[in-house]
């Protein structure tokens, strides 16, 4: 939900304003997906600042409200660092390999290297695959993710979806579309 403050006879009140469907921006969110050899690359343009779209990339408390990748400490320095997806869940590796500034972090994702690099409100995320094949499956995971980070950054209080979860939210659209823009199968053989 949303805060939406009124005057009110020289006071301010707050209301709560319900967020808009939220499988419906992440179907509409404009991400542009291309493949090159072992990585994917996303592009997409989202709500907010530069400033506002660094902060929710490296602060751990803003990583928790939309993101599978959730440090134990600010990923802003190079270095060894771990991270789960819930609270309780097994560790993976997250260290911070470059960062340059306060617009582009290159960081582990277990065995994937995530690049980030923000100009404006344009975010772009290359995925350096361990497994090329897997290539849909991750830019539909983040594209569920990204629609989340763009409400949060509209002000709406969308909750994080993650995991299992995104399963609820246009996954096996999501999935098609980029199966069919990527030239791969939807799901690696087994």
């Amino acid at each position: 939900m949303a805060v939406c403050r009124a005057a009110t006879g020289g006071a301010r009140k707050e209301t709560l304003v319900h967020a808009p469907d939220i499988d419906q921006r992440i179907l509409d969110l404009p991400v542009a997906v291309d493949l090159t050899e072992g990585a994917v690359l996303l592009e997409v343009d989202l709500s907010g600042t530069s400033e506002q779209i660094w902060a929710h990339l490296t602060d751990p408390e803003l990583l928790a409200t939309w993101s599978p990748v959730v440090p134990e400490r600010p990923l802003t320095e190079v270095g060894p660092v771990l991270a789960r997806e819930e609270p309780g869940a097994e560790a993976f590796a997250a260290d911070v390999v470059a960062i340059a500034g306060e617009h582009a972090l290159s960081h582990r994702f277990g065995d994937d290297l995530l690049e980030w690099l923000v100009d404006e409100a344009r975010a772009t995320l290359k995925i350096d695959l361990a497994d090329p094949s897997s290539a849909a499956l991750q830019v539909t995971g983040w594209q569920v993710c990204l629609g989340v980070l763009d409400a949060r950054l509209d002000g709406q209080d969308q909750e994080r979806i993650v995991g299992r979860d995104a399963l609820d939210h246009g996954w096996e659209e999501l999935l098609t579309r980029h199966a069919e823009e990527l030239g791969l199968p939807a799901r690696p053989a087994k």
